[in-house]
């Protein structure tokens, strides 16, 4: 099968749950089709990034500049007018700002030569926000990869921000996600949702949308449990500075949870790692026992020295791959409902639940006093890991619904679930 993707940004260099999905899709993808890549490239960093990601996975890779937009509207000419009509457009329909500014002409021309020049039998597009380049009489079947869904996100975002007026503008932004998912999901041949939870809220978005789960997960391969350790010295946050959930997390737990869990257990340290981050510095601010790091090259080592991992998280969607991962590690997990959201888990059998400071602090203290507690919540969340959340499996999903999604493109080739129209 010939597969083009669009991606938003490089998979590499890894440093955040979306990048980590999206080069383990990628290199599973690469080793039983034709791939190739077609990426926004915003940085220097990015475009090595994209030039890795070819040589590594001996797959094609065309990268388009991203331009921001001043520098899109500040330079007169044809780009400038189509960005400014996408704009005003997005306006007028009541849909975010994320829109117009990922729509942008070079990236269409870049996508429209591939398909005028080459055969593909998919089109993977990456995130929603890239779904207007799927909407063209000319396409092949096409793929949605949601990811997150930005409404459900932006929502419990504000039911969490004290700051009234910045509440009120999440809610905002929330609402003109929910019309522009409503819009986006039905014009796919096939929408992939993270979690049965996303793919319930994706029907009721738009109820002819077809959905399939397709859930993140680990390398269960070369990630490995490493040995249990007879006490409990160091609690374990991983998080990327750039999804908001991740730093409000950061902050709650610093400020809510860790000054009662170092008073009640002295010797324990709290690792945040890739969260170097004013605001998480500012909470840490005269906290004992914290080490903050910034991007770390593998965080295997860094699952080896924990014994706790923490998803403290209060306002997110999709699903955690921090989770899985440690999981696959061995290492014991406690989260909060909202964290382990769509993951086929049950409290108390793989990870520990807790969805308050005294939840979070009574969950430690049970680690703490009870080995074999931690003993069993890994082993069932490793098995857990291999039997439904490998890599390996999870592609092998995908696979099946793209044939079937193809072999009904090919018998009704101009049949569409709703009509590709453009903006």
């Amino acid at each position: 099968m010939r597969l083009l993707i669009l991606s938003p940004i490089s998979p590499l260099p890894i440093f955040s749950g979306g990048r980590t999905r999206l080069y383990n899709i990628t290199r599973q993808q690469a080793r039983r089709h034709q791939v190739t890549f077609l990426s926004f490239c915003r940085n220097e960093e990015e475009r090595q990034g994209l030039k890795q990601l070819g040589q590594k996975l001996d797959i094609r890779v065309i990268s388009v500049p991203f331009q921001s937009k001043k520098r899109l509207l500040r330079h007169p000419g044809r780009d400038a007018l189509i960005a400014a009509r996408n704009y005003a457009l997005a306006w007028r329909r009541g849909w975010p700002a994320d829109i117009p500014a990922w729509e942008q002409a070079a990236m269409h021309r870049a996508l429209q030569a591939e398909l005028t020049q080459n055969r593909y039998d998919i089109l993977q597009v990456e995130w929603p926000y890239l779904a207007p380049y799927a909407l063209t009489p000319n396409s092949p079947p096409t793929v949605l990869i949601t990811h997150d869904i930005f409404s459900v996100g932006l929502a419990r975002r504000a039911g969490v921000q004290p700051d009234g007026r910045e509440q009120k503008r999440l809610k905002q932004q929330a609402r003109r996600w929910q019309r522009y998912e409503a819009f986006i999901y039905p014009r796919f041949d096939l929408v992939a949702a993270m979690s049965e939870q996303d793919a319930a809220i994706i029907r009721q978005r738009a109820a002819d949308a077809n959905i399939i789960v397709s859930p993140n997960g680990v390398d269960t391969q070369s990630l490995t449990p490493g040995p249990l350790r007879a006490t409990i010295r160091n609690l374990l946050f991983v998080g990327s500075p750039t999804h908001a959930p991740n730093l409000d997390a950061a902050c709650w737990l610093l400020t809510d949870i860790w000054p009662e869990l170092r008073r009640r257990h002295p010797t324990l340290t709290l690792t945040l790692v890739n969260l170097d981050h004013p605001r998480v510095r500012a909470s840490a601010d005269g906290k004992k026992g914290v080490t903050i790091t910034g991007r770390l090259p593998d965080l295997t080592p860094i699952y080896r020295q924990a014994d706790v991992a923490l998803a403290p998280l209060r306002a997110a969607s999709g699903t955690r791959l921090k989770i899985l991962e440690a999981f696959a590690l061995g290492v014991p997990v406690i989260s909060t409902a909202i964290g382990y959201e769509g993951l086929a888990v049950t409290p108390g059998e793989h990870l520990l639940q807790a969805d308050t400071p005294e939840d979070f602090i009574a969950a430690v203290d049970r680690l703490a006093q009870h080995r074999a507690l931690r003993a069993n919540l890994m082993q069932n969340a490793r098995s857990l890991a291999e039997q439904r959340y490998d890599w390996t499996k999870i592609v092998d999903e995908l696979d099946n619904a793209y044939t079937i999604v193809h072999r009904n493109r090919q018998s009704t080739p101009n049949a569409k679930r709703s009509p590709h129209t453009t903006f």
